[in-house]
């Protein structure tokens, strides 16, 4: 048991001394220890109307206002982000929706992927 706690020991300062030395980590000090950082991010406003997990969110092309969500309701909705309305509200077969996304070329199509179980 000593050796393998030994041994657990010099994986953890091999592992903090890779890290220390590696210089091209986006991530602050901060970040790398668990904490918070404040990255100057503020919330504007609250999009309503999932009742379970939101998952997945995805922006439309460039130049657009438009989202889709991602919930474990089983539901994507197309959001207008600057207004918080719902565009539209898209009812699925399976309520384990893990992903979505928007089409970025003219921005008319979204999609979801879901776990299938047997």
């Amino acid at each position: 048991m000593a050796n393998v706690q030994d041994q657990l020991a010099q994986l953890k300062e091999r592992l903090d001394n890779l890290r220390s030395a590696d210089e091209t980590s986006n991530f602050t000090p901060d970040a790398a220890g668990g904490k918070a950082v404040n990255a100057g991010i503020q919330k504007r406003r609250d999009l309503k109307g999932h009742f379970g997990k939101v998952y997945s969110i995805h922006w439309a092309g460039q130049g657009q206002e438009n989202l889709v969500s991602a919930s474990q309701d089983g539901k994507l909705i197309v959001w207008n982000a600057n207004t918080t309305n719902k565009i539209q509200a898209i009812p699925l077969r399976s309520s384990w929706v893990m992903t979505c996304a928007y089409e970025q070329e003219e921005n008319k199509l979204v999609a979801c992927g879901y776990v299938y179980h047997l």
